[in-house]
Formats: structure tokens, C-alpha cells, sequence
């Protein structure tokens, strides 16, 4: 396993992440902004400093994910998208049950001045728990694509049987 190369992989999914959640912001959908999250909860105020302070935490935390992801790609034999959408799928699962445990320890959303987004963006009804294993989806197959374009496979010699010795 590619370490190194496995946590790029998560940073480049964890800016894809942004971006898509950026936009359902911009579009006024309100789903939770991760990197205004991160941001505020280690105390920052919410503006421009807690975004970017933010982003770079969201950054981290996707390269770490990713290293999760590389192990599993180990396991299965390969990465890919497919595969790492697949895996994505599980990560959201995971991930969205802790989600609202975020309003017992983030500040601002124990004064109620940023929204819980609930169980998988429940908060947002049907469209955001989709919404939210989208965006998951996405962070794995593009984990998944760029990890097996950053280590490609080594292909296994099939094994016949068949002893021979070089002459």
C-alpha cells in the first residue's frame, strides 16, 4: 500500500467534496458546510478564517479516510471508482449515524446558531440523506479512481502446475 499516494487521493476527493457542497449551498440547499464546521468547532467564528482553517482540517481528514480506504482497496484486491464508490457508501453509513452526535460538542450548534443537519442530513429531509450519500459516493470513486491511477496493479503470474526448468 501506497501511503503517501493514498492520502493525496483523499485530499483531491475531500476538494471534490467541497466544491459539491459549496454549490448545494450556493443553490440554497442547506446542507451542513463541512469546512465552516471544522472551522467553528475548534472555536473559531464563523467567517472567512473558520472556512479556510476549515477546509484544511476537511483536507486532513479526507487523507485520512483515505488511508482507510487504501486498506480496503488492499483487501479487495484493487482500486477503482466502482470500488470506491462502493466503499463510500459504507463510509456515509458510518459516518451519518455520529453526525448529530456534533450538537452535543460543537458550540454553535448548542446555542443554535449553526443547524444540526441530523442522521445522514436528515435535517434536510429525503434530498439530504441522498444528498448525503452522493457526495460520499463521489469522495470514494474519486479516492478509488485516483489511488489505482497513482498505484497501478501488480498483475499475478496464474499459477498452472507446471514445473519447468530453463535449459
Amino acid at each position: 500500500m501506497k501511503w503517501w499516494k493514498a492520502f493525496v487521493a483523499g485530499v483531491v476527493g475531500a476538494a471534490v467534496m467541497t466544491i459539491l457542497l459549496s454549490g448545494a449551498i450556493a443553490a440554497n440547499f442547506h446542507v451542513l458546510d463541512f469546512s465552516m464546521m471544522w472551522g467553528t468547532l475548534v472555536g473559531l467564528p464563523m467567517g472567512v478564517e473558520a472556512w479556510l482553517a476549515g477546509f484544511g482540517i476537511h483536507l486532513l481528514v479526507g487523507g485520512i479516510f483515505a488511508l482507510m480506504y487504501a486498506a480496503l482497496f488492499q483487501v479487495f484486491s484493487g482500486a477503482g471508482a466502482l470500488r470506491g464508490g462502493a466503499i463510500g457508501v459504507g463510509h456515509a453509513a458510518v459516518t451519518g449515524i455520529i453526525l448529530p452526535l456534533l450538537a452535543l460538542i460543537h458550540p454553535l450548534m448548542n446555542n443554535g446558531h449553526m443547524q444540526s443537519p441530523g442522521p445522514y442530513f436528515s435535517s434536510q429531509g429525503i434530498s439530504g440523506i441522498l444528498f448525503y450519500f452522493g457526495i460520499h459516493i463521489v469522495f470514494g470513486a474519486v479516492v478509488g479512481w485516483l489511488y489505482a491511477r497513482m498505484v497501478p496493479e501488480t498483475k499475478a503470474v496464474a499459477d498452472s502446475g507446471d514445473l519447468r526448468i530453463a535449459a
